[in-house]
């Protein structure tokens, strides 16, 4: 496989891995999660174009840089879709603003993907997203509820919170880890009535991943969930492949079926 280069658009930066047939024939984007950059998604980009090779792959990068403590630096810059200042309570505002509104972010991210595609000549149905955490609540935010349909999305470790407008039913993988510390906690219990129903209306508004499966399936969005055992909220190189067979059945016409022999006389 060639490599990727480094280009600009929109105001993002991103790594372009061109088609190895010389033809964009669709167009896969990763997003990565908070804190991590484009420059981590080579191999799935190849094993792609691998199994696709009229696949163009961006890697796209967030736009915002953010400063990595110190214990998790790998050296490199970090950098964020959205405003994260840590665990989920402390920035619940920033939160309230993703349940209640569109992320400004999910608007210039489909703004990319659509003048990326027309470059290509490329319909919408041709487009699929694979998003990390962070990456993966943009990703699935552009493809339920933009302007524009998109094939399908695959989302680790990401979740769909309550009152997401879908206006779109793209394919969709929600891979989870069983002890996602994030999206995958055990709903609250109340013990009193009132504790209970509280227990209740916030289950409603949860973003635990049981809740993104039944918010898709109940607007007749067609949902794959898998959980992996044992994993947290970083998922092994296995969901990558399941991601990727996802992706790429999305993306590739279904054969014609095979001529019936006809009935002899």
């Amino acid at each position: 496989m060639g490599s990727s280069s480094w280009n600009k658009n929109k105001g993002f930066e991103y790594a372009l891995f061109s088609a190895p047939s010389g033809k964009a024939e669709c167009l896969v984007i990763f997003m990565h999660g908070v804190g991590h950059n484009a420059k981590n998604f080579d191999e799935a980009a190849y094993e792609i174009q691998r199994r696709i090779p009229g696949a163009d792959v961006i890697s796209l990068q967030a736009p915002t840089e953010f400063e990595v403590p110190p214990e998790f630096s790998t050296g490199e810059k970090g950098y964020t879709w959205f405003p994260y200042e840590g665990p989920l309570t402390p920035q619940a505002k920033a939160w309230l603003t993703h349940i209640f509104n569109r992320l400004t972010i999910a608007d210039k991210v489909e703004a990319f993907a659509s003048d990326e595609l027309q470059k290509r000549g490329l319909k919408e149905d041709k487009l699929a997203y694979f998003g990390i955490s962070m990456g993966a609540i943009v990703a699935l935010q552009v493809a339920l509820s933009g302007k524009n349909e998109v094939a399908a999305v695959v989302s680790s470790g990401g979740t769909v919170p309550p009152f997401t407008k879908i206006r779109r039913k793209p394919k969709i993988f929600l891979q989870m880890g069983e002890f996602d510390d994030i999206f995958n906690v055990p709903p609250r219990k109340g013990k009193g009535k009132l504790s209970k129903a509280f227990a209740r209306a916030a289950e409603e508004l949860s973003i635990r991943h049981e809740r993104s499966v039944k918010r898709l399936k109940k607007k007749g969005v067609p949902v794959t969930e898998k959980t992996y055992p044992g994993e947290g909220h970083i998922l092994p190189v296995a969901a990558y492949k399941d991601g990727i067979d996802f992706l790429v059945s999305a993306l590739t016409p279904p054969s014609p079926p095979a001529p019936q022999p006809k009935p002899g006389l």
